[in-house]
């Protein structure tokens, strides 16, 4: 299960060239929708991503032109919510499709299968 963190309990990352990730991972609104849908053990209805956010207005140098001040705004992201949506809402994720319920001869499949040895890596 995702939980949310707060400052007080993730330290901040302290990022070097030498520790900076080697690659990124891009997820369609669609894919973190299943993913979440997933995580949240959703199997039926119709879901979207409602995205919370706060906008500030700031005095803002642009970089082009450092002793000139303009109007800005900051945008930052607040929360982000999985709701329920009608089915015939744009972008809207059918959990049945995405997330379908395991079947009594799957689950017995699953719980039969022998642990994987860890590998060091």
């Amino acid at each position: 299960m995702l939980l949310p963190r707060t400052e007080s309990d993730t330290p901040a990352p302290h990022c070097t060239e030498a520790n900076m990730p080697t690659s990124e991972h891009k997820y369609s609104i669609e894919d973190l929708i299943a993913a979440l849908l997933r995580d949240q053990g959703i199997h039926h209805g119709h879901w979207a991503l409602n995205v919370e956010f706060s906008a500030t207005g700031a005095a803002v140098k642009p970089q082009d032109q450092p002793t000139r001040t303009l109007p800005g705004l900051i945008v930052s992201v607040n929360s982000a919510t999985l709701a329920a949506a009608d089915p015939s809402a744009q972008g809207a994720v059918d959990a049945a499709l995405v997330n379908p319920r395991k079947t009594a001869v799957a689950r017995r499949r699953a719980s039969n299968r022998k642990p994987a040895p860890p590998t060091l890596q």
